[in-house]
């Protein structure tokens, strides 16, 4: 709500343009080239004279620059420099906290209000209107270009526009500052990256400083003068501090007087002039302390015992010596070669990360480290089939870390296999659900014939041995995926030395992938006698009968196995049956390598036959 009389005269101020050498070109958030242009820009309408009110309020600012950081800082800046002059001024957090409580939540409410409407909510008589219009910063080198403008509106209840600015700082800032309190901003700067940031709040400083100076106001009643303070600054700016840190306080402004700081639960802290107007004091942080945004107060007290107080601009003061929770609900899906792991973030608002630690033993040393932002991450590099551990912890603005929360996890090609549940020791008769076999030291057992339920997933890790009973069978109605292959086969053997009957037999319509399985002495390794399975890199040696029986409508693809040994021909195909035979081969198989009874004519042309494909050791209607 900036109110510009239109008759008011107004006096234009435009201080030198100052090139410092060449020129800056804008390259998105930074400049390269010569050093920027430094100008100041002030615009003032000539106060009215008469009616000056006596209790004055600076309203919430209008911000035309999008700037969440231009808002927090620059009324409260100029609101230091305004309370200097000689008005009763109601506190910025009293402003807000009054406005509040009438309802008015925002700018943009504010400005659906008559001054009389606002003037009454507040109890004042004088408002300070005001329009945040530049709030940016470039750089080029060690220097910054930087932008800061407001608009300004002071009125009185009576809705008279008494004066108007406008202002705009544009300068360059850079080097080092070598006094005590110039210190604790560098410092502050080298460790949070805030360098542009502070000669942001310099430059609202500046304006603040300067439009105090022209803001009209009622006469000195006193010939005293009181102390002046032109810089309250503390370590706390952008960042939260826990036990174990410091808060350093400095203040700038007349020289000879005392100091001290004041902050909520916190106290008093003593400042000591270490230079000329130069006061410096420190406190460390207790760990039972915490403070939510409140403000740092520094005051000077001269020897007749008047007192002047400044709120330091650079930024509320926040503690925090509560670690997060611990996160909730993490899970881990497997992929190929990593998982991708996510947890439930929770309802804390102050958690700025997450640390993922993964060690390949539950207790073993960490070996990865990784941090998110999300509730989410993805950790490469795993092992397929190799079980790690992940940890995951919650990191807060002040370095708290949460309880740890672990789980196991596993890489695999299947999105299923890290949350598919082992199956026990011994196969039970009827299996269900997404289950799966992992290697360990000690075989599986199938003593009596089990059953792969129609809805069930059983998933199979390279290196598994499962030893069967002579009469056990297999009977896979879901899916089935074995992920073995040649060098880390699924192995199958008998136990005791008693032999196999028939090991498997498919009879399921879902997706079978049978690979590596490596079986020797059995009477059937597998029996197919519906679906499309796929059999790849098997080795099927020295079966008492046959290798593989095909039959019904099935459709499987036989792919790079090794089929060796059987004494009643390797491959049997009957009824509608269509195999698929691609780069397999066969050797010392008796009578045949493959005997052709279905209704279809076999394509083994892409198969390798030891001894040779012919008349003799391929039967039926089969082309090679």
């Amino acid at each position: 709500m900036i109110n510009y009389p239109k008759c008011a005269p107004r006096l234009f101020l435009c201080l030198a343009v100052l090139f410092l050498g060449g020129c800056a070109v804008s390259t998105g958030e930074s400049i390269t080239g010569g050093a920027p242009l430094q100008t100041s820009e002030t615009e003032t309408t000539a106060p009215v004279p008469g009616n000056l009110p006596t209790t004055v309020a600076i309203l919430p600012f209008q911000n035309g620059t999008g700037s969440d950081f231009a808002y927090e800082v620059v009324r409260r800046t100029i609101a230091n420099h305004f309370t200097t002059t000689n008005y009763r001024w109601l506190h910025w957090r009293d402003v807000d906290r009054r406005l509040r409580l009438a309802g008015v939540e925002s700018p943009a409410q504010l400005q659906r209000l008559s001054n009389q409407e606002i003037a009454g909510i507040l109890s004042v008589d004088g408002l300070i209107h005001g329009n945040i219009t530049h709030y940016n910063k470039t750089f080029a080198g060690v220097y910054a270009q930087i932008a800061v403008g407001v608009e300004l509106s002071f009125v009185n209840s009576a809705d008279d526009v008494l004066w108007v600015a406008r202002d705009v700082q544009r300068s360059h800032a850079g080097g080092v500052a070598t006094s005590p309190v110039g210190l604790i901003l560098n410092a502050l700067a080298a460790a949070r990256h805030l360098r542009g940031e502070l000669n942001l709040y310099r430059a609202a400083d500046d304006i603040g400083r300067y439009l105090a100076k022209e803001l009209p106001a009622p006469k000195v009643l006193s010939q005293r003068r009181r102390p002046t303070i032109v810089n309250v600054v503390h370590s706390g700016a952008g960042q939260v501090l826990k036990y174990g840190d410091r808060l350093e306080i400095g203040i700038e402004g007349d020289p000879g007087m005392t100091a001290a700081a004041t902050v909520d639960e916190l106290g008093v802290i003593d400042l000591r002039e270490q230079s000329p107007g130069q006061y410096v004091g420190s406190t460390p942080i207790p760990n039972s302390l915490n403070l939510d945004s409140v403000v740092v107060t520094g005051r000077l007290q001269d020897d007749f015992g008047q007192t002047v107080s400044w709120i330091s601009p650079y930024g509320l003061l926040r503690v925090d010596n509560q670690p997060p929770n611990a996160v909730q609900s993490l899970h881990a899906e497997s992929a190929d070669s990593r998982v991708v792991l996510s947890w439930s973030a929770g309802m804390e608002q102050d958690v700025e990360g997450y640390r993922v630690a993964i060690s390949e033993t539950l207790t073993g040393d960490v070996t990865t480290v990784l941090d998110s932002q999300d509730a989410r991450i993805v950790v490469d590099g795993l092992v397929n089939f190799k079980t790690a551990y992940a940890s995951v912890t919650a990191l807060d603005a002040a370095g708290n870390i949460s309880e740890p929360v672990s789980i196991p996890v596993v890489a695999a090609p299947d999105s299923r296999f890290g949350s598919a549940e082992p199956l026990a020791r011994t196969l039970p008769a009827v299996i269900n659900g997404v289950v799966k076999l992992v290697p360990t030291p000690d075989p599986y057992y199938m003593r009596s014939n089990s059953r792969v339920a129609t809805g069930a997933t059983l998933l199979i890790a390279p290196g598994v041995k499962l030893n069967v009973s002579p009469g056990a069978t297999l009977t896979v109605m879901g899916e089935v995926v074995s992920f073995a292959s040649s060098n880390e086969p699924f192995v199958v053997g008998d136990i005791d030395g008693q032999g196999i009957g028939t090991f498997m037999v498919v009879q399921s319509t879902r997706a079978v992938s049978l690979k590596g399985i490596a079986i020797s002495g059995a009477g059937i390794p597998i029996s197919v006698s519906s679906g499309n399975p796929l059999i790849a890199d098997c080795v099927l040696a020295d079966n008492r009968f046959n290798a593989l029986v095909i039959s019904g409508s099935s459709r499987p693809v036989i792919r790079n196995c090794d089929i060796s040994g059987a004494r009643a021909s390797a491959v049997i195909v009957e009824g509608q049956a269509q195999p698929v035979f691609e780069g397999n081969r066969f050797a010392g198989n008796e009578p045949f390598h493959v005997q052709n009874g279905s209704t279809y004519e076999l394509d083994l042309s892409r198969n390798t036959f030891d001894p040779p494909a012919s008349n003799m050791t391929i039967l039926g209607n089969v082309s090679y």
